[in-house]
């Protein structure tokens, strides 16, 4: 608990809302008991303005964290959280060249860069997109940069995604990729979210905490919101390039769901069944960029989404885990 961030919540949306203090924070506490929502949910849910009946729709982080529990097995958690260890179990899925510094060599290193002169480098167990970076290596003493690699932890090296020329049109700088949200069970698959992510400006991530924005898809794969960022800004075009999001199309959307259909039963053959996909559109299809066995559940429900008589999720993914649940016993 960021109890500084916490309180400069409470501060801000007393301001907002013309309410005490006291009031929110308590409000605040009340619905971390009564909906398992912590003072961020509190805030980008809107909260404040809403009912019981309305709150009660939410998922909030301690549900999220209930569905975790009830659908991931913990022990697994590793397959996931490991990059190189998830590129081998998804291997057909992967559609790239990639080795680990924790199995190769500097010569090893050396022989990959000669066939893949840009690649993109990480650590195996990045989140929200921090210490990835592109690395152009025509010039690159390969020996110096192994060590650098060692040194910063980036021990995963891919060869670099192209994407297709209709994605890359809405930001080239990052590989911008789709967002599937899957629950695998009773050899079904239920995809219960669809997006896109983008970067902005000359980032080579298009990660929602790195500046990146959201934009939500159709079943069809066609852009039907304008986009949001972290701050909950909205944009009609994209800031960077000025294409326009809602219409446009994305190439392989229905390749690109059966191929995470595909993927998310072989999660669940590795007990993973809740599952968030990053997927890179390429010329000739989609490609796994990565995924996470603890799915972002905040951007299911963004207020800039939802209608006047829209609200949660919750019982959306209720009646599926029952459903799976069910089937299972």
């Amino acid at each position: 608990m960021d109890f500084g961030r916490l309180f400069s919540t409470v501060r801000t949306l007393s301001k907002e809302n013309q309410t005490p203090s006291a009031f929110v924070f308590l409000d605040m506490l009340w619905c971390g008991l009564r909906y398992g929502a912590g003072y961020v949910d509190y805030l980008i849910f809107d909260f404040i303005r809403l009912s019981g009946k309305q709150r009660r729709t939410f998922v909030t982080r301690g549900i999220n964290n209930e569905f975790i529990r009830k659908l991931n097995n913990k022990e697994n958690y590793y397959k996931f959280e490991d990059k190189a260890v998830f590129n081998s179990i998804f291997k057909e899925y992967i559609g790239r060249n990639w080795v680990s510094l924790k199995e190769t060599s500097a010569d090893g290193l050396a022989q990959f860069l000669e066939v893949n002169p840009v690649v993109i480098v990480k650590p195996i167990d990045s989140i929200c997109g921090k210490g990835i970076e592109k690395i152009y290596t025509e010039d690159c003493d390969s020996g110096e940069l192994y060590e650098r690699l060692i040194k910063n932890g980036q021990l995963l090296v891919e060869e670099c995604i192209t994407q297709h020329d209709e994605v890359a049109a809405i930001n080239p700088a990052s590989v911008n990729t789709v967002r599937l949200m899957t629950i695998a069970g009773d050899g079904k698959v239920y995809i219960m979210f669809r997006a896109l992510r983008l970067g902005v400006g000359d980032s080579v991530v298009d990660n929602f905490n790195a500046g990146g924005l959201f934009v939500l898809l159709d079943e069809n794969g066609v852009i039907v919101t304008d986009a949001v960022n972290k701050k909950t800004e909205i944009f009609h075009s994209h800031p960077t390039t000025g294409v326009v999001f809602k219409g446009t199309q994305i190439p392989f959307f229905e390749e690109t769901e059966l191929m995470i259909s595909k993927a998310a039963l072989r999660g669940a053959e590795e007990g993973i069944r809740y599952i968030s996909w990053d997927i890179a559109v390429t010329p000739s299809g989609p490609v796994v960029v990565e995924a996470n066995h603890n799915p972002g559940y905040d951007l299911l429900q963004s207020k800039v989404y939802l209608t006047d008589n829209e609200f949660g999720r919750r019982g959306d993914f209720k009646n599926v885990i029952q459903h799976i649940c069910n089937e299972r016993k």
